[in-house]
């Protein structure tokens, strides 16, 4: 394997450490919106929400040159599981 594909491979390993770390983050955020929805009494999920998020996160997608359509099946996925942290 050359140096410059070695090279780029751990530029790819480096930006999944942070997607992960940002993941992570993101859940302890959501966690403690579990907490405070199931203080107040409110629902889980909140549709209104996730498709104002969707919107956006597309339209940053495109501002970035990514895959839209990727991007709102990431984040469909990161919903579904978020709403299943939120109902422990």
């Amino acid at each position: 394997m050359t140096n410059d594909l070695q090279k780029l491979r751990r530029e790819i390993d480096q930006i999944d450490k942070k997607l992960l770390k940002f993941l992570a983050e993101r859940f302890k955020i959501v966690q403690k919106i579990g907490e405070y929805k199931a203080k107040y009494n409110l629902p889980v999920t909140d549709k209104k929400r996730e498709a104002e998020i969707l919107k956006t996160r597309r339209l940053l997608a495109k501002k970035f040159k990514v895959d839209p359509n990727l991007i709102s099946q990431i984040f469909k996925i990161i919903f579904k599981f978020a709403g299943k942290n939120q109902k422990r």
